[in-house]
């Protein structure tokens, strides 16, 4: 990737950050859920070869809900809505010993149309956390997502609880 390539997603991380949701009316989509569960996207092949699995990230995710006191449900329960906690990472190619990421968490759920409620949309984005975009080195890649996903696990966390006091 080109020195002008590595700027330009440096802008579009900051452009995208501005695009997230987390205000207090996406929040309220978060009222009143009895648990969510985790649903990480298979990552880029980069990531295994840095020992990163989706099988970890699920794990990380999970752990840390649990650890702020937030019920994790499995695979197979689904709740009135099917609300789930969204996990996507992507990368670049390396270039030069230089890898672009991305982490995005979101909350999906089943929405219905307020003028039709006949009308439904399965798993529609509710709520976002700020996405994370960065440039690291290669050998320092799941350390930066780890990074990336636990700031934005804070801020889901915090926005949880903003509407469902402990």
């Amino acid at each position: 990737m080109t020195r002008s390539g590595h700027v330009f997603l440096l802008v579009l991380g900051s452009f995208l950050r501005l695009a997230a949701a987390d205000t207090p009316i996406d929040r309220e989509s978060l009222r009143d859920l009895d648990g969510v569960r985790v649903v990480v996207e298979e990552p880029p092949a980069v990531l295994k070869t840095k020992g990163l699995s989706q099988d970890d990230l699920q794990k990380d995710v999970e752990s840390r809900l649990r650890n702020a006191k937030i019920n994790v449900l499995n695979s197979g329960e689904f709740p009135v809505g099917d609300p789930f906690l969204h996990v996507r990472v992507t990368t670049t190619l390396e270039n030069r010993g230089l890898i672009a990421y991305a982490v995005e968490l979101d909350f999906r759920q089943t929405v219905f149309l307020r003028r039709n409620p006949a009308v439904t949309f399965n798993r529609a984005q509710t709520w976002k956390a700020d996405e994370h975009m960065g440039l690291t080195k290669s050998a320092r890649l799941a350390e930066a997502i780890h990074s990336a996903l636990s700031e934005e696990l804070i801020q889901f966390v915090t926005a949880f609880f903003s509407v469902n006091p402990k």
